[in-house]
């Protein structure tokens, strides 16, 4: 059965469905719904505030329409629901105003958010056009629900039948209904009962294929042989005993954790994880350092130049009283230096050597490289990690992200790594005040810049765009400029932004960092290494726009003092961000907020799947569905020892594709 023979598949469509990569029954098939909405009218009687309903209301008169910025309406409708009058409030809705009028039934889904006089919604249709039920919503370009919906009724009803990926004995183990019959319940649902019983066959088949990776994965990590780093322990003390300050425990029990994998046979493949400001990069100087005794080289990559000019001075300031060569090698560094550097790399004369992705070049030659640490490492694509890997004979890997992640969901996603975790911070960082401001109310974030200008403190200023957009309402650092500088006119005000070059950036920085910048408007490119202690105060612009474990990378730039720090998140009310936003204003943990992220986004989205090692899983949520994880990882172990055809043939098809798959 073809695509093209579909009813409801014309040329126009097919076309169009080709373009989305849909160019099979079975393609269309896994199209999986985007969201479903359930479809029922809620009783005003039952009203609260700020939880979401969907009311059937009257328009009393017509509507108003307000511009708030390029891109941004908001439109206000008088209405009416027994007894009860309030004002509808909906943003870029503006070409509904000539549908909307007296006598018309609306049917509205928002929340009551402040009060009862005013319903923000997310969603607004004719009465007429709402139907009641569990309608699947799969949001492709161009093509109407409708017709979606249509075409995948009309494959089913043509009994087309897909091959079934899951042994009889999984499914009688756990109770899950065929392929076909799960995919029917899919598209095309009686009950939301009948969707969530589907979703989880589909999350746990998912689950299942990624644990027989990871498990195959691991077994072959565990053949991996490296020599053992015989450190000088009495120097490792010396140097601990330098530091102007003590560790904290966790870094004490991470730093054991490392130094018993020095002493291993096997390759370490540690994950070390802790929250912006921890102390994640004393740890690594420590390491480094323990394995430079032992009389190997040591190579620290960086994703961006900042942060390898932020580790140069950080590991020469603590080292330059005990004999180390240490070089920095990065864009900025000239072709005579870059020759120089490779020489006395490849002689065994630099023993620890930071850098950005320059460290990746063939040209770079190491005597004896014992020891790779990744800084951010979900920056780091598969093919560059094993590039740095290769340049010694099985090095010890240290990984580390300031992106937490839940001990559980560490286990199970690097499976082949062990897993250091820090939850102390230093005694001096602050709890970063963190409000959600509309848009409408920015005059309030302005206040405390008024405040903290007048202290002699620095600003930052994040916008999701670096140039004004005719597609998109977000503030672009063009827009960001003209409203600072009109507000703030003797404050002097920077631009910062990832088409700059390193010379740029470096400039704009350095000003910064000298305070003859007060306020620096950034991109995202800010969110990592930047180390400003007189910055204290961070507007966000449409923040809705951003991850919330990448907000709470931001918002770690300001706080590394003992002064208060304030973060503004400005949002143009859209109501269904309000809910996610508002963890950040309750909690500085990065741990909850990074379990938070997850469970709405996945960690395909919040790492980035090709980085992470994480699947795009379409149905499985890591740490939503722990149970089926927990399931399937079990499982496994079952399926790669089973005779059972299908279970064969399913490791098989694992094992072809462990070379591209993105755990390493």
């Amino acid at each position: 059965m073809e695509l093209k023979n579909i009813s409801g598949v014309g040329k126009v469509t097919l076309e169009k469905l080709n373009n989305l990569n849909i160019k099979s029954v079975e393609d269309m098939l896994f199209c999986f719904p985007k969201k479903y909405e359930i479809n029922s009218i809620d009783d005003i009687e039952n009203k609260v505030l700020d939880k979401t309903m969907t009311l059937k209301v009257e328009v009393i008169s017509k509507p108003k329409l307000y511009y708030i910025r390029k891109k941004l309406t908001k439109m206000m409708i008088p209405v009416k629901h027994s007894n009860y009058s309030f004002t509808i409030t909906i943003f870029n809705r503006e070409f509904l105003m000539n549908t909307i009028y007296s006598g018309v039934l609306l049917v509205v889904t928002g929340k009551f958010l402040k009060n009862f006089n005013t319903f923000s919604a997310s969603n607004m249709v004719l009465l007429s056009n709402f139907k009641e039920g569990v309608l699947p919503v799969y949001g492709l370009n161009d093509i109407t629900e409708h017709r979606v919906r249509t075409i995948t009724k009309n494959i089913i009803e043509n009994n087309y039948n897909l091959s079934e990926n899951l042994p009889d004995f999984i499914k009688n183990k756990r109770n899950f209904k065929n392929i076909n019959e799960t995919i029917k319940k899919i598209h095309i649902p009686q009950y939301i009962e009948d969707v969530e019983a589907s979703k989880a066959r589909m999350a746990y088949e998912e689950f299942l294929m990624f644990a027989i990776r990871v498990e195959s994965i691991k077994k072959l990590n565990q053949r991996v042989v490296t020599p053992t780093k015989n450190y000088d322990i009495n120097k490792v003390k010396q140097l601990i005993n330098s530091l102007p300050f003590e560790l904290t425990d966790d870094q004490k029990s991470a730093t054991n954790e490392i130094f018993m994998d020095f002493k291993k046979k096997t390759r370490m493949n540690r994950l070390l994880q802790g929250d912006v400001g921890s102390g994640k990069t004393i740890i690594s100087i420590i390491s480094s350092y323990a394995v430079v005794t032992a009389k190997f080289q040591v190579a620290i990559l960086a994703p961006t130049l900042v942060l390898a000019k932020q580790h140069y001075q950080t590991f020469i300031k603590f080292l330059k009283s005990f004999n180390v060569d240490i070089a920095l090698l990065t864009s900025e560094t000239n072709s005579q230096e870059k020759i120089d550097i490779f020489q006395k790399v490849r002689s065994n004369h630099i023993d620890i050597i930071i850098g950005t992705h320059s460290l990746l070049q063939e040209s770079i030659v190491f005597n004896n490289l014992g020891f790779v640490v990744i800084d951010e490492q979900q920056r780091f694509g598969v093919e560059q990690r094993k590039t740095i890997r290769k340049k010694g004979i099985h090095p010890d890997i240290l990984m580390m992200t300031a992106t937490p992640i839940p001990r559980t969901l560490a286990i199970s996603l690097f499976e082949n790594s062990d897993v250091s975790t820090i939850r102390e911070k230093p005694s001096n960082r602050k709890s970063v005040y963190t409000k959600i401001v509309d848009f409408e109310e920015l005059e309030l974030s302005f206040k405390t810049v008024d405040s903290e200008l007048h202290k002699n403190r620095q600003i930052y200023v994040i916008c999701p765009l670096i140039e004004t957009s005719d597609l998109r309402s977000q503030i672009s650092t063009d827009e960001a400029y003209i409203m600072m500088k009109k507000r703030f006119k003797s404050a002097k005000i920077d631009i910062l932004h990832g088409k700059m070059n390193d010379v740029e950036k470096t400039q704009v920085l350095d000003k910064f960092y000298r305070n003859e910048t007060q306020i620096l408007i950034s991109t995202t490119v800010v969110e990592v290494g930047v180390n400003i202690e007189n910055a204290t105060t961070m507007l966000i612009f449409n923040a809705n726009a951003f991850g919330l474990a990448q907000i709470h990378q931001l918002r770690g730039r300001i706080g590394r003092n003992d002064y208060e720090a304030f973060c503004y998140l400005i949002i143009d009310n859209f109501i269904e961000d309000l809910e996610r936003l508002k963890i950040l204003e309750e909690t500085n943990d990065g741990f909850a907020i990074s379990e938070y992220d997850l469970a709405l986004r996945g960690p395909g989205e919040v790492f980035g799947s090709i980085q992470s090692g994480v699947p795009n899983f379409r149905f499985a949520n890591i740490i939503k569905d722990e149970v089926l994880r927990d399931q399937a990882f079990e499982d496994a172990k079952e399926v790669i020892v089973s005779s059972d055809a299908l279970s064969q043939r399913l490791v098989t098809r694992v094992l072809k594709s462990i070379d591209s798959y993105n755990l390493d």
